[in-house]
């Protein structure tokens, strides 16, 4: 072979004939021995798939559900509520589906806002995975094996576990509807421990969106101890976590509150308050003056705050109560209804959270009111009680109770309105609400007697004389002018400016003559009789005398004891005056801005001189 023959060959390997030869019988030798193998393989993998589909089948038997979870949980937490502290109100921009939430205002920006609260609470929380037994025994949707496994898993494989709130909204299934309270959130995640009674100690801010109509109707409903009408529960999601991955969500639907709410210890506190309102306040301090054409009132009384709510709840230094305003119900006659003071207001002070629980002193509360006059008809004219001398009204009764130290004055007490206070652990919005379903008895103690009224009785130019009234008849007669001095209690003359707001135009009762200690003469006065009255120059405007005078010129008059009568004329005879004793029993028309106000049964004493 030529050397351009060897150049023109290909390169090839000398033995590729042989390999691809080889190659070809190997592979024909294998297909000959092994012709179903891939049928084979694909056989076991499904017979893998349906054994393992088999096994999770078995297994979801046992696996517990979400809605187990749930309930398992609900049985076994047990969560006590140490404390809750106030820590404020604040404003967010609110939209308008949301403005439905609670106490909504306007900015200066002219934008709706919303006011949530924000609360800290302290608290302990613990599992009793012995509870699950008894309870989920008994229940045909959860097994034993999904209790144990509930609980397998929470001691020895998670042990902790952290949660965030996504949502929660509060209800009150009441007779005829569900009311959402509002919306709660935990800005912060919480992190219990899962193990059988490790109790977990929690301090966390709750952030609360009201209803305000619908908490000051769950509140009321408190305060009046109605608590079988209340049927509160909650709903809520939350996002379980451990070592910062998620877990899952958990939807809970309904979760009622008497499953760890302490109800209670909540009744015992409305219980104590109660009974702190039920006691007669003592009035420590009362005065009345003029305005205008109304009449002011101010109470100072002093109390004491309940012990047990200074341990329940925490304030901020500077928390308050706004200003009160509030409507008063009088008492009518006995069994009748009471009578509403429509023309007067009265109001308390802003009250700072700190006087009440850092004062182990009584708390002085000075309470405001204003009336315009006349009072109601109803008040002052509805016959109570009457005889041939006397008609007994509403006001009477109230007045002669209030006017008896032994006895204590009662009236009722309506929530009207509140004022603007900043610091205020309470919205407007919200305490309206409340106020406008707030009615309470309340006792009062004035200590007040009434023979402190008529200071002093006696009788100016005093005479008394024999009258012929027929042939074998004769009348004792007396001349002189009476002058009762009358204390006015409470009043203060500072701003009537010099005027008299209030006289008495007419008096009647019985005044009795005593002489060396002997009841000798008696003057009737059965009916009304003019008089005429003036208030007395004075330097102290809470110090308010009213002189009252009428004429008893050639007035019958009864004797008692005719020797004592003679003793005593004949002193005037001999001496040219006898000194004697007087007290009356009088009955006083009282004309003020307030109405004709009538005051029965005065007594009141003194000396006066019987002359020639």
């Amino acid at each position: 072979m030529s050397t351009e023959d060897l150049e023109q060959r290909p390169l090839q390997p000398e033995q590729q004939a042989n390999y691809g030869a080889t190659s070809s019988q190997s592979e024909a030798k294998y297909h000959k021995r092994y012709p179903y193998r891939p049928l084979m393989a694909l056989i076991t993998v499904i017979m893998v798939l349906f054994s393992l589909a088999g096994c999770v089948l078995y297994l979801r038997r046992f696996i517990p559900s979400q809605e187990a979870v749930r309930q398992y949980y609900e049985d076994v937490t047990k969560i006590n509520i140490h404390s809750v502290s106030y820590e404020g109100w604040y404003s967010e921009n609110a939209t308008e589906s949301e403005l439905w939430m609670g106490d909504t205002t306007i900015s200066k920006d002219g934008e709706k806002v919303r006011k949530y609260l924000k609360l800290r609470t302290t608290a302990g929380v613990q599992f009793d995975h012995e509870l699950a037994t008894s309870r989920l025994s008994n229940d045909t949707a959860y097994s034993d094996r999904q209790k144990k496994m509930i609980r397998f898993f929470s001691q020895k494989i998670l042990k902790t576990v952290c949660f965030e709130l996504n949502s929660m909204t509060a209800f009150n299934d009441n007779s005829t509807a569900t009311q959402a309270l509002g919306s709660v959130s935990i800005p912060q995640t919480v992190c219990l421990d899962l193990r059988a009674n490790q109790k977990t100690e929690l301090d966390f801010p709750i952030i609360i969106h009201p209803d305000a109509q619908n908490v000051a109707s769950v509140i009321i409903k408190i305060w009046k101890r109605k608590f079988q009408e209340l049927n509160l529960w909650s709903k809520f999601d939350i996002t379980l976590t451990k070592w910062g991955y998620s877990l899952g969500k958990i939807n809970i639907d309904r979760l009622n509150w008497n499953d760890f709410l302490n109800w209670g210890r909540l009744k015992s506190y409305v219980e104590e308050v109660h009974s702190f309102f039920e006691q007669p306040m003592e009035v420590d301090n009362m005065e009345f003056s003029d305005n205008d054409k109304a009449v002011d009132f101010r109470v100072a009384i002093s109390y004491t705050l309940p012990t047990q709510l200074s341990g329940l709840f925490r304030f901020e230094e500077n928390a308050t109560i706004p200003s009160t305003f509030w409507k008063v119900r009088m008492p009518g006659c006995i069994g009748s209804d009471p009578i509403l003071l429509e023309n007067a207001v009265f109001w308390t002070p802003t009250l700072l959270i700190r006087d009440f629980y850092q004062n182990s002193n009584p708390v002085l509360l000075n309470i405001s009111g204003r009336v315009h006059g006349p009072l109601p008809d109803e008040l002052l004219y509805q016959v109570c009680d009457s005889d041939e001398e006397n008609v007994v009204t509403p006001i009477n009764l109230f007045l002669n109770r209030m006017f008896n130290a032994t006895e204590t004055v009662q009236f009722d007490i309506i929530g009207h309105t509140s004022g603007h206070s900043t610091h205020t652990i309470v919205p407007k919005a919200m305490l309206d609400e409340i106020l406008s379903k707030l009615s309470q008895p309340v006792q009062a103690n004035l200590t007040l007697n009434a023979d402190q009224l008529v200071e002093q009785v006696s009788i100016n130019g005093m005479k008394l004389k024999w009258v012929q009234k027929g042939w074998d008849d004769k009348k004792l007669t007396m001349m002189g002018e009476v002058i009762s001095m009358v204390n006015i209690p409470f009043y203060n003359s500072a701003n009537a400016g010099g005027k008299t707001t209030m006289s008495i135009q007419k008096i009647k009762g019985r005044t009795k003559l005593f002489h060396n200690d002997v009841h000798f003469v008696t003057i009737p006065m059965d009916v009304w009789t003019p008089a005429d009255s003036e208030i007395l120059p004075t330097n102290d405007p809470k110090r308010n005398i009213l002189r009252v005078s009428f004429d008893i010129a050639d007035k019958d008059v009864e004797v008692v004891d005719r020797l004592e009568l003679t003793r005593c004329l004949n002193e005037v005879l001999v001496k040219g005056q006898a000194e004697v004793f007087v007290e009356g029993n009088l009955d006083l028309m009282v004309d003020t801005r307030l109405g004709s106000i009538v005051l029965l049964g005065l007594e009141g004493d003194g000396t006066t001189i019987v002359k020639k």
